[in-house]
């Protein structure tokens, strides 16, 4: 008997499947209320991508361009102010970092020069978004009437670009007459406003300050910048002059905010409070976070003007002062400017609070291969599975006992830090029901008896993931994507034989990636194959090995087989992080053939 042996090969490239990756995307800012096409760049993009945004409304698939570039149709809510917000991809394999991009209402345009005696002609107010060009400054032009006030603004720093821009503007005589680099409040961004002195053609060079090139920038010329004003809250203070003295100190109830300005270089304003024995106070500054580029320093004084702490000396965004009160009592607080600066625009407010003390929520992050730390602030899971979720407390005063709760009330364990724990290891149950490629993001809340409560608030993973923003937006501090993936994806190559033939098939197998900081731990998968041909026959045990992504075995023909055609199924049994899972893969054609 003559036996043919048939070769099935099906290469694949990565032994397990590849998560979406997103790197980029073009325009770098969208309009508010109206839909406009973006397109992604990335890698490992399939037809049933998606898209989520930070600032929610329509997010529609248009088309996948190819592997690393993809087309979506969004549309940002109607009359939104401008800001900076995220996205992110995701599908039946995983989700992506964050990347950011903005929410803007100005025109935009993508042409540059970096020939200055050819400069690129603005129409005010425009936006341009472009990339650094290295050693060779990008060069505008701006025709301005005398008196003019000219805005100039560049996104880079604030953007999570790597871009470092630099703004020099020269008159319509060749002269240098404004110039921006670093900003108290822009962080590595710059900026700067310029009345023209004379009317004619101004020169705008932009670059990156170390020469570096390919980091993408948005630049925004022509709209006046948002004059910064503290918004009035219910029962806020405002700090009224002559202030420079405690004996002139305003009044306040802890729990209200309190505003104020540093009036000139050196000044010293006063507040003053009623507080309880062993009663927490916290002094929460905002100022640069929220467009002042004030340095709040903050010291606590007993009614006698003996200090009882201060805020400390270093720099952030924002400024906190907390100190449990040693007895009953009238309590000072003495605000001024660390750099001890002043003037018009060095605002700040001060949020207040009085308890028992209180508690942040955060996720503990893990490490790769190299004991590098990795964000975990993003999971993909399947159906029936048990989450890991390493919740961190991180306490100030209160040591009680933190329950977590969830909005979207899927099942937990172990969902209560306990009294003076730093975490708990909560377990989340994903329904039957979910289907794979939906997102769902979890709302977590920690409450500590009736003294405090509190949601996640994933500040410090993106400082790790972005160490050079100084200020990551807010809108992305608080919610926990989880996205319901795949166990398995199982291919095969149709399979044609003669009767009395024997081919060696190939099954693939691509298991999901571990969870991001956790090890590898596939399982062995087991093989069965339904619906064969008539004739055709295969070993009753198929397994492809923990360590391996495909599995190779005979498909042998009886003798006496009769041309048939028929379309088999592979279904496999495994199981992921905990959960069992059986799957059926796509029709597999199997044919007998008569010749």
């Amino acid at each position: 008997m003559l036996i043919e042996r048939l070769f099935v090969w099906i290469l694949i490239p990565f032994a397990a499947q590849a998560v979406p990756v997103l790197t980029g995307v073009q325009p770098l800012a969208v309009p508010p209320g109206r839909a406009v096409e973006i397109t992604l760049q990335g890698a490992n993009f399939a037809d049933d991508l998606r898209l989520w945004t930070s600032f929610g409304g329509p997010a529609d698939f248009v088309k996948r361009i190819d592997a690393k570039h993809a087309v979506f149709r969004v549309t940002a809510p109607k009359g939104m102010a401008l800001q900076v917000c995220a996205l992110r991809v995701y599908d039946r394999t995983g989700i992506s970092e964050l990347i950011l991009m903005m929410v803007d209402s100005l025109p935009t345009t993508t042409a540059v020069s970096t020939d200055k005696s050819n400069p690129i002609p603005l129409k005010l107010p425009v936006t341009v978004d472009g990339r650094m060009g290295g050693a060779n400054p990008h060069w505008f032009s701006i025709d301005a009437k005398a008196g003019q006030k000219i805005s100039i603004e560049v996104y880079a720093e604030r953007i999570a670009s790597s871009a470092d821009p630099m703004l020099r503007l020269l008159g319509p005589e060749g002269r240098e007459v404004g110039f921006a680099d670093d900003d108290d409040v822009l962080g590595s961004d710059a900026g700067l406003v310029y009345r023209a002195r004379a009317s004619g053609r101004h020169l705008l060079e932009l670059r990156d300050v170390q020469f570096r090139g390919g980091g993408p920038f948005r630049l925004r010329v022509g709209g006046m910048p948002a004059k910064f004003v503290l918004k009035d809250a219910p029962g806020q203070v405002s700090e009224i002059e002559p202030n420079d003295n405690s004996g002139e100190a305003a009044l306040v109830e802890l729990g209200n905010a309190v505003v104020g300005k540093i009036e000139k270089p050196g000044d010293v304003d006063y507040f003053q409070f009623n507080g309880s024995k062993g009663e927490w106070a916290t002094f929460r500054a905002l100022s640069r976070g929220i467009g002042s580029p004030s340095h709040v320093y903050m010291k606590l004084m007993d009614g006698a003007g003996q200090q009882i702490a201060d805020s400390g000396t270093r720099f952030a965004v924002e400024t906190i002062l907390r100190r449990q009160l040693p007895a009953d009592g009238l309590y000072i607080l003495r605000v001024e400017e660390l750099l001890r600066r002043g003037g018009p625009q060095y605002s700040y407010r001060i949020e207040t609070q009085a308890g028992q003390g209180g508690f942040g929520l955060s996720l503990k992050n893990g490490l790769d291969a190299k004991k590098k730390p990795v964000v975990v602030d993003r999971f993909w899971a399947i159906t029936g599975q048990k989450i890991e979720i390493n919740v961190q407390a991180n306490r100030h005063g209160y040591e009680g006992q933190i329950a977590l709760t969830l909005e979207n009330g899927w099942a937990m364990e172990s969902s209560v830090i306990k009294a003076k724990s730093r975490e708990t290891k909560l377990f989340v149950s994903v329904p039957s029901d979910v289907k794979p490629g939906n997102l769902y993001e979890l709302k977590l809340t920690g409450t500590g008896g009736n003294i405090a409560k509190t949601g996640l608030n994933h500040f410090s993973a993106h400082r790790i993931r972005w160490p050079h923003v100084l200020n990551p937006p807010r809108v992305m501090r608080a919610g926990v994507p989880v996205v319901i993936i795949e166990p398995v994806r199982i291919s095969m190559k149709a399979v044609k034989l003669k009767a009395g033939a024997k081919v060696k098939a190939r099954i693939t197998a691509l298991r999901p990636p571990p969870p991001l900081g956790a090890k590898p731990a596939p399982k062995q998968i087991v093989i069965k194959i339904k619906n064969l041909p008539v004739g055709l026959s295969v070993p009753d045990k198929i397994v492809v090995d923990a360590k391996k992504d495909f599995v190779e075995f005979d498909i042998d023909c009886a003798t006496d087989a009769q041309p048939v055609k028929a379309e088999a199924v592979i279904i496999s049994k495994s199981s992921y992080r905990g959960a069992s899972w059986e799957m059926q893969s796509a029709p597999v054609v199997m044919e007998v053939s008569g010749d």
